[in-house]
């Protein structure tokens, strides 16, 4: 019964954390571009997301299914609203191809296998391709080093993702899915590595709220 209660609030509590993105959004309509944003971490998702949706028919996962159909559709708003603006193009159309094609080998490669092995492979591209898509956290690991700042991490953002990955991670120990529980093991090392930086190369102009870390700059008070 509780596992159950867990499993219907986690599906709510991803499709809510679904809606953050809409915030850069309304930053991109303000700002009237989106140039100097990155659109991988909008891909990406999308690439992982129908990963897992194929999984979740595969094994009859409604939890899956719902989820990953829901932030398809919310993603595929998010991707439109980047390409509508942002002037230079280019590198999102090319990402997009990247990505169609990766569904399309790897569904053909999942096709391959047996009957008896076909749901582990699936579940395996899956967690193997949310761990790829870790490769946009560490680049902004990265950057805040190089930059000596983590003033473009927003840690709303980060502390979101922290009890998003968290409960995921429980879910897949609790469910026996070895496959949500590695690749989420693996998102959450990623996640608490962004969350020390704070530490180590405070903002520049906003306060990190929970840690309470002042920002570089003492006479700016900002909070995020």
């Amino acid at each position: 019964m509780l596992l159950e209660i867990f499993t219907v609030w986690l599906g709510l509590f991803s499709i809510g954390f679904t809606f953050l993105p809409m915030f850069m959004v309304l930053d991109w309509r303000k700002r009237g571009t989106a140039d100097g944003f990155s659109s991988v971490n909008f891909v990406l998702p999308m690439l992982v997301q129908s990963f897992w949706l194929r999984h979740g028919f595969m094994t009859n996962d409604q939890t899956n299914i719902i989820i990953n159909s829901v932030n398809l559709v919310f993603f595929a708003f998010y991707v439109s609203a980047f390409a509508y603006y942002q002037p230079k193009r280019k590198y999102l159309i090319g990402q997009i191809i990247a990505a169609l094609l990766a569904i399309k080998f790897a569904f053909a490669y999942v096709d391959t296998h047996d009957a008896d092995s076909i749901n582990d492979a699936m579940g395996s591209m899956a967690a193997g391709a949310q761990i790829f898509s870790l490769v946009g956290g560490i680049y902004e690991i990265k950057r805040a080093i190089s930059m000596g700042t983590t003033e473009y991490i927003p840690a709303g953002f980060q502390f979101a993702i922290f009890t998003l990955i968290l409960q995921w991670l429980l879910f897949g120990i609790l469910h026996g899915n070895q496959f949500i529980a590695i690749s989420n093991a693996a998102g959450l090392l990623v996640n608490i590595a962004t969350l020390a930086l704070y530490f180590f190369y405070p903002p520049l102009t906003w306060t990190v709220p929970i840690f309470n870390i002042p920002p570089q700059k003492k006479d700016v008070k900002k909070t995020e």
